[in-house]
């Protein structure tokens, strides 16, 4: 299974994740986009580091969960979404895909995300 992520800021200034494989495509967000890139690579520290790796990033409306987990060689991520305490987490997306390949590709994606500074 190909599984990409590709990063980029809205018109908001939020970052978007465009999550893509064989078979699905969804989006996740988050408000903060500098406090979410850290996050996401702090994550992937911790995935390289120990074997497992999360993050979130908030919204207004909720906050998303993402999972990752390293086995064999591979990663597995799980991103989920949180809309409120009563619903709990729902399943937004799950991928796989080789390890240091896919690691490498992200940590590149995070790097070219272009902050604006402040005014």
């Amino acid at each position: 299974m190909l599984m990409t992520i590709s990063l980029s800021l809205d018109e908001h200034q939020n970052l978007v994740s465009r999550l893509t494989d064989d078979q699905t495509e969804t989006t996740a967000s988050a408000a903060d986009a500098p406090e979410a890139l850290a996050a996401l690579s702090e994550a992937l520290d911790a995935l390289e580091q120990d074997g497992f790796g999360e993050c979130f990033w908030s919204q207004a409306s909720g906050e998303y969960r993402w999972v990752f987990r390293r086995l064999d060689g591979r990663v597995r991520l799980a991103v989920l979404w949180c809309a409120s305490v009563a619903v709990g987490f729902q399943h937004v997306y799950w991928g796989e895909a080789e390890l240091e390949p896919w690691v490498s590709a992200l940590r590149a994606e995070i790097a070219s995300v272009q902050i604006p500074l402040p005014h």
